[in-house]
């Protein structure tokens, strides 16, 4: 529902003043990629200038308009982006929704590009831990999955969408379900360009390997004390391992250990 108000003869309501007076996580969905289609959702949205309500408004974008994103940007709560006609400009990121699309989804969040990012045993090990966090196998083999099973449009990048839960919310994307500080960091460290399938591996094995210090053998399956170790540790990063840490559902050691040499071997 929108606020309305009389507006001044020749200009349009302000709607990017409600954004702002609304909690910022959701007024901020998320971050967009250039050259993604976005629909406006008000019944009219100021096209500016810049980044800021301060800015001159250049146009007047009506419900349902479509709009390019010109530069990734969103991640502040403004997008830059083109008009029908051909206006470059700013516009408010609570009012824009994406434009899902067949293409984009099946591209970016294709389970294949991920053949190979990882050595066989270690993708085993990411496959019992996708299995325990239920992302495997799910829409696109998990790479596409939110929190509560909520799917995105793209894998360009990170969604950063605070799904809520309780009292609480929960920005965990992905195959492995990484938070966004935590694939924050895992990017910064790896130089990722985009959260598409091969680089959640790169970031899950940078997870399992350099922050928890697991060694995952590379021409082997774990042994049985190697597997219990490694449980223990990576419980502090995924909920849903044995022995449960944080209250949450989670499997139990005998479940996760039989699946794993149902994956590598054993």
């Amino acid at each position: 529902m929108f606020l309305t108000a009389c507006a001044a003869a020749g200009d349009a309501i302000d709607l990017e003043s409600e954004a702002e007076a609304l909690d910022y996580e959701a007024a901020v969905s998320s971050p967009v990629n250039a050259g993604v289609t976005l629909r406006v959702t008000a019944s009219a949205l100021n096209l500016r200038s810049g980044p800021d309500t301060s800015y001159k408004v250049l146009a007047v974008l009506n419900h349902g308009t479509k709009v390019t994103a010109v530069t990734r940007s969103g991640g502040d709560g403004w997008v830059n982006v083109k008009s029908p006609a051909g206006t470059k400009g700013w516009a408010s990121r609570k009012y824009l929704q994406v434009v899902s699309t067949s293409s984009s989804s099946s591209s970016t969040c294709d389970p294949s590009r991920a053949k190979g990012a990882v050595g066989s045993y270690q993708k085993s090990l990411h496959d019992v831990i996708a299995w325990a966090e239920g992302t495997r196998g799910y829409s696109k083999d998990g790479y596409n999955v939110m929190f509560n099973y909520k799917l995105m449009s793209s894998c360009g990048s990170h969604p950063n969408q605070c799904i809520s839960y309780g009292s609480s919310c929960s920005t965990a994307a992905g195959r492995y379900q990484f938070l966004n500080s935590t694939w924050k960091g895992a990017r910064s460290a790896l130089n990722l360009s985009s959260f598409e399938p091969e680089n959640q591996e790169l970031a899950g094995q940078y997870l399992i390997r350099t922050v928890r210090k697991v060694t995952v053998p590379q021409s082997r399956p774990m042994t049985a004390a190697e597997f219990s170790n490694a449980m223990s540790k990576l419980s502090y990063e995924w909920a849903s391992l044995p022995p449960g840490r944080y209250g949450q559902s989670s499997k139990t050691h005998t479940q996760m250990r039989s699946k794993y040499c149902s994956l590598a071997g054993c």
